[in-house]
């Protein structure tokens, strides 16, 4: 039987986390640990885990000192926990899983060799009332170059074997905790995944992905008056700008003897000399992400790539 362990990040999860824990641990045909992170709650949230923790031996809690933000306190978790494990999940605080999750991704990865594992969710409301899968006709794509310029895979469907983990946890090939703040733990996790030994991607949903007011990253549309906040925020703090460019730099920088020297990413790493080349490129890169191709060339042009 493989042994998984499955990493959550906490933060004010109160009134779902039970009803999560629960359906992990009643994962079939693996045998689970589950390691949890609070990033600094407010609520009743470490007592709910403290309480299942004196019941179960395979459920571990770390409070954390500090308020990392989701990206850093996922990739801590992915740093700390041993490796001991068959293969590593990560989770949300507030979905529902249903049995066979585990099982059918490590099957999977198996016939596939592949570094990472993610699948489509099923979206269900607060109350998890089934409001439809979250992809049904949209071409997921799994290069590099698709995850920087709009990752669409979820953190919460991830798994991935033991020897991936090693090379995440890797000393000299961690990403700063400031790229994190930005561009959180799934789209690094997948990012790097595709230059390893790529993603295979499940069509299918084993979980019920949980939409309420307090999610932190959700499966919403973006709107409008979303798509104006964000360019605000971007105006406002400088940290905000350019994060394609910074996530491919830290991709060259930490993982650079997997990535060809041909390759785009290196291309993006150095967008300030590559101005010709991606406006070359405008409207294959902007196809991963829907962006108008005169606003993309007018970002390179300005330096804001």
């Amino acid at each position: 039987m493989e042994k998984v362990a499955v990493l959550m990040s906490t933060y004010n999860g109160e009134k779902y986390i039970k009803e999560q824990i629960d359906s992990i641990l009643a994962q079939k045909d693996t045998e689970v640990s589950l390691y949890i992170r609070d990033d600094g709650s407010k609520d009743s949230t470490l007592d709910i885990i403290r309480e299942i923790c004196s019941e179960n031996e395979n459920v571990h809690l770390l409070v954390g000192k500090n308020n990392l933000g989701v990206g850093n306190s996922f990739m801590n978790l992915i740093y700390i926990v041993p490796d001991i494990f068959d293969y590593y999940a990560l989770s949300d605080q507030d979905d529902i899983w249903c049995e066979e999750k585990l099982i059918e991704a490590i099957k999977l990865l198996k016939e596939t060799d592949c570094s990472l594992y993610a699948s489509n969710q099923e979206n269900v409301d607060k109350y998890g009332e089934s409001m439809g899968l979250r992809y049904t006709d949209e071409k997921i794509h799994l290069t590099t170059e698709s995850i920087i310029f709009s990752n669409m895979l979820a953190g919460c469907t991830m798994v991935f074997p033991v020897e991936f983990k090693k090379l995440l946890s890797e000393e000299g090939r961690r990403p700063s905790q400031a790229l994190l703040k930005t561009r959180i733990h799934d789209v690094w996790v997948a990012g790097v995944a595709t230059v390893v030994k790529g993603i295979v991607y499940d069509d299918r949903s084993f979980m019920k992905y949980r939409q309420h007011e307090n999610n932190v990253v959700g499966a919403k549309k973006d709107t409008i008056i979303d798509d104006f906040i964000l360019k605000w925020k971007k105006v406002k703090n400088p940290n905000l700008r350019n994060g394609r460019s910074a996530f491919s730099t830290a991709l060259v920088v930490c993982f650079g003897d997997y990535i060809p020297a041909d390759s785009k990413v290196r291309v993006f790493s150095e967008a300030s000399k590559n101005k010709l080349k991606l406006i070359f490129d405008t409207n294959e890169l902007c196809s991963y992400n829907g962006e108008k191709p005169f606003l993309f060339i007018l970002k390179v042009l300005l330096g804001l790539f």
